[in-house]
């Protein structure tokens, strides 16, 4: 039988998925945390793993871009 969900729900899925098997996967940008979660793909993620993997970021693309990279140098999977 064949599911279908939205974009939204495959994307926050995936997400959930990957930070339940890999406890080095975060979750960082904008609105991560806003109550409308990026349109619903970050939905709850937060309650779920806590701040420290998934967290909101300032409107800064370089910072963002410093911050995965940063992580991913040391071990995280951003």
């Amino acid at each position: 039988m064949t599911r279908i969900i939205t974009f939204a729900e495959a994307i926050r899925e995936a997400l959930d998925q990957a930070m339940t098997e890999d406890q080095n996967v975060i979750v960082f940008g904008l609105g991560v945390d806003d109550p409308k979660a990026i349109f619903g793909t970050t939905a709850g993620l937060q309650e779920s793993y806590g701040e420290g993997r998934v967290f909101d970021t300032p409107t800064s693309e370089n910072a963002m871009t410093g911050v995965g990279v940063g992580a991913a140098l040391n071990g995280l999977r951003p």
